[in-house]
């Protein structure tokens, strides 16, 4: 398993979790990995082994270091909070209405759980992972010119924005993120790659405008629908787990990373 470790930021201490490649010599390339709405579970550790095990040095932040209330909440709770969520804000349900339907005993921890997905400070996510790029590119053992990120939900579209802010990365893959605004695009320095699901329109509706303003650029942008997979199709500890579109989308996310950020 990766080893913990802090880092600075201008909000504080970020915990973070360090992956290193098991063979070859330093400086490796270095890959950004970032979580989803979860935060750094156990799935996000062992993918940054994945990841380590291809030969790049992985840093993979705690977006979350700085929220007390993410460490009181139940894993499975925010499972099942994410589409009560999405009822309430994509189709207006009522709050109490969509508890009443839950079983009785879940019901005040799911409340408080709905209340962090809608209301969760987010102002420190940003600069945390700029400041987690920064400290990336530091170390002696990584190759600052071969810097790349992959983000996965929540954190596919917060690894678009930081490719969008104009930030020194050789290479961005986005697993069903939103994508950066069309205005933003000229500012991008990588290539990026992009995973999506055929039964995620929310995300993947983004998509088609994306592509056609890096196109207009001259940016280089490679696409992947996966049809009949929905949105955290690669997460193996999730329900929505597509097994067949994740297999499919590792040696792709592989071959972009070797293509653009080497292997020692």
């Amino acid at each position: 398993m990766p080893q913990r470790t802090l880092y600075r930021s201008p909000s504080g201490d970020v915990e973070a979790a360090v992956a290193r490649p098991p063979a070859g010599g330093p400086p490796w390339p270095a890959l950004l990995l970032v979580h989803d709405v979860f935060g750094l579970v156990s799935h996000f550790e062992k993918l940054a082994d994945r990841f380590a095990a291809e030969g790049y040095y992985v840093l993979a932040p705690e977006l979350y270091s700085h929220d007390a209330v993410r460490k009181t909440l139940d894993d499975k709770d925010i499972e099942r909070a994410i589409p009560l969520r999405n009822a309430i804000q994509r189709q207006g349900a009522d709050l109490e209405e969509t508890l009443a339907k839950q079983p009785e005993e879940r019901r005040d921890a799911l409340r408080r759980t709905l209340h962090w997905l809608m209301h969760r400070d987010s102002s420190t996510c940003f600069p945390d992972l700029e400041a987690g790029l920064a400290h990336l590119a530091a170390q002696p053992d990584v190759r600052s010119d071969r810097l790349g990120a992959i983000g996965y939900c929540r954190g596919g579209t917060l690894v678009g924005a930081l490719a969008a802010s104009g930030a020194p990365l050789a290479a961005a893959v986005i697993y069903y993120g939103a994508s950066p605004p069309a205005a933003d695009v000229p500012k991008i320095r990588c290539a990026i790659q992009g995973h999506y699901g055929g039964e995620d329109p929310t995300v993947t509706s983004t998509v088609p405008p994306f592509a056609e303003a890096m196109a207009a650029c001259g940016k280089s942008f490679e696409q992947h629908v996966y049809a009949g997979a929905r949105h955290a199709f690669f997460s193996d500890d999730r329900p929505t787990y597509h097994a067949e579109a994740a297999r499919i989308a590792w040696p792709r996310t592989v071959a972009f990373l070797a293509a653009h950020l080497g292997k020692p």
